[in-house]
Formats: C-alpha cells, sequence, structure tokens
C-alpha cells in the first residue's frame, strides 16, 4: 500500500539521496541476511529506485528489512543502512507501511553511535520525516546528532583554506571594486584573514563588497578562498542574509568541480548549513520538475 509522498522540495531530495548512500553502504550485510531471490530486488531498490519500494518489492523484502533495522547487535551497519532504506521509502510515499516510530524509540542512541556520515543522514532523515508528518516523533533530532563534522572543526579548516589567499592573490580581488576604495579593502581583508575570518564581525562595506563580488566569480583566481570567507559568515551566521544558498544554487557545479584542496571544505561546509537548520535551501521558487532535473544536492566531503 503506498502513502502520500511528501512534496519535492531541496530538502526532501537531499534527504533522500544522503539516506540512498548510506542504504548502499550496508549493501553487502543486508544482502547476507536476505533469501538468494531477494538480493537482487534489494540491489535493484537501492540503486536503482533510490530506495522506494514498490508493492511487489514491499511484499518480498519489507518483513526482512524490518528484522535487519531491529538488530543493531547482529551487524551494525546492516542495521543502519536498513534503517536509511525504510526511511526513504517512507519519506518518499513508497509501499513500505511502518512508519518507524518504534525503531526511534528503540534505537536513537544506536543511530548516534553510527559512523558520522551515516549517523548524520539517518538522523536528518528522522527529522525531516517528522517535519513532513511521515512519523511524529516525541524527541526530535537536533544539534550534534545532525551534524556530519564538528562545527569547530570546521570553521578551522575553512579559516585555513581562506588564509592561504597568496598576497597577489588578495591585490587581484581587491580589483573588483572602485579604484579609490581598493587600498582601504585591501587592508579590511587583511585585518579579516589575520583576525577571526568572520566579515560581520568587521561590519560594513569593507572586505564585504570585494568578498561577495569575487565570490560571485567561478573564474576568478580569488573565486575558492572569498568562497570560504563567505562560508564561514553564513555558518556563524546561520546564512541569515541567504547569500549561500544562493550560490549553491548558481555555483554547485563549479564547486563540485574545484580540484583545489578548497573544494572539500566548501562542499562540507555547505552541508553544515542544511544539516543546523531545516529551513535551509537553494531553489526557492523552483518548480517540482525542475527541482528533480536541474536542483544539486550536496555530496558528503571530507574537509
Amino acid at each position: 500500500m503506498r502513502h502520500a509522498s511528501v512534496p519535492i522540495s531541496f530538502q526532501t531530495l537531499q534527504v533522500v539521496a544522503d539516506l540512498q548512500s548510506a542504504a548502499a553502504i550496508g549493501f553487502t550485510g543486508m544482502a547476507e541476511r536476505m533469501k538468494p531471490a531477494q538480493k537482487q530486488i534489494l540491489r535493484r531498490v537501492i540503486f536503482d529506485q533510490k530506495c522506494l519500494l514498490s508493492s511487489a518489492d514491499a511484499d518480498a523484502i519489507h518483513a526482512d528489512l524490518l528484522l535487519v533495522a531491529a538488530l543493531p547487535d547482529k551487524g551494525r551497519e546492516a542495521f543502519l543502512s536498513a534503517t536509511a532504506l525504510l526511511l526513504a521509502d517512507r519519506i518518499q510515499g513508497g509501499a513500505g507501511a511502518d512508519d518507524l516510530f518504534w525503531n526511534w524509540e528503540a534505537f536513537r542512541e544506536h543511530y548516534r553511535d553510527g559512523p558520522s556520515p551515516v549517523r548524520a543522514a539517518v538522523m536528518n532523515g528522522f527529522r525531516w520525516a517528522h517535519t513532513t508528518r511521515r512519523v511524529n516523533l516525541d524527541k526530535v533530532p537536533q544539534g550534534r546528532d545532525l551534524q556530519t563534522y564538528d562545527q569547530d572543526d570546521l570553521l578551522r579548516v575553512l579559516k585555513v583554506v581562506a588564509r592561504g589567499m597568496p598576497e597577489e592573490i588578495r591585490d587581484l580581488a581587491c580589483q573588483a571594486a572602485p579604484r579609490d576604495t581598493r587600498l582601504v579593502h585591501r587592508r579590511a581583508l587583511d585585518n579579516c584573514l589575520s583576525g577571526s575570518c568572520i566579515l560581520s564581525e568587521y561590519g560594513g562595506w569593507f572586505p564585504s563588497e570585494v568578498v561577495e563580488l569575487v565570490s560571485l566569480d567561478p573564474e576568478h583566481a580569488a573565486f575558492p578562498y572569498c568562497t570560504a570567507i563567505l562560508l564561514l559568515d553564513a555558518i556563524v551566521t546561520r546564512d541569515g542574509k541567504g547569500r549561500m544558498s544562493f550560490r549553491w544554487e548558481e555555483h554547485a557545479p563549479r564547486y563540485l568541480r574545484m580540484t583545489s584542496k578548497a573544494r572539500g571544505a566548501i562542499v562540507a561546509g555547505v552541508r553544515h548549513l542544511y544539516e543546523m537548520s531545516a529551513d535551509w535551501g537553494p531553489y526557492a521558487g523552483w518548480a517540482p520538475d525542475r527541482l528533480v532535473e536541474k536542483a544539486v544536492v550536496v555530496p558528503f566531503a571530507k574537509p
């Protein structure tokens, strides 16, 4: 029996993509717990159907998935991956009939002990399922449970990236400003980078103007450094002005194609924004069909 799926949004696409990744990690362990005929069904459901069960799939493997998802001591990886698959199916309105409330009540401490990407995927899955009324939780995941990386560690790595901007690239970045303000921007940029690297702590126009302008130009040599500076501020302010949600919408493919060391830190930082708040999301106002076709979800990345 199918249930109404959650309306398409960036958050839904992101949650399902993360849960699919978590399910794929434990495919081998889950398959070992199933009959030979079920293994091909499981493979298809995870890798071809994005963890969406048809009625026939549910008849064939749903009960066994629930069993694997109820036995953490029989294999933690398979247990977590089965939970991720069932959550993804639930959110998408698949044929799985169980709302997983009992699983949350019984095993949330086990979810907390999972590897950080899988833990974050499952916890964000439960948060989004609760937000969209696919399951009603009495204690909703929050804070560190939802985050792949520790915020202090992430800020430290992003500061290393930002402060790595060479002197000549700093000069080049400040040329984005009118000629008569370039020297002021240059001094302000140095002060920012030698200090906290948090733009909002320095206030006003300097060096925010050049940092924001350059972070919108993927061809600029200072693009990764200025993106890191802007992302640092976005994390501290929870992207209150939507600067990074706009930039992800516009430049996600360019971030993912970066070859510098900045790539991992920037992608991990954007993921942190999503994990900090269920309301954070680019692509606001996009039609569902365009979202499905064009929106870019944030992959797991090592900063």
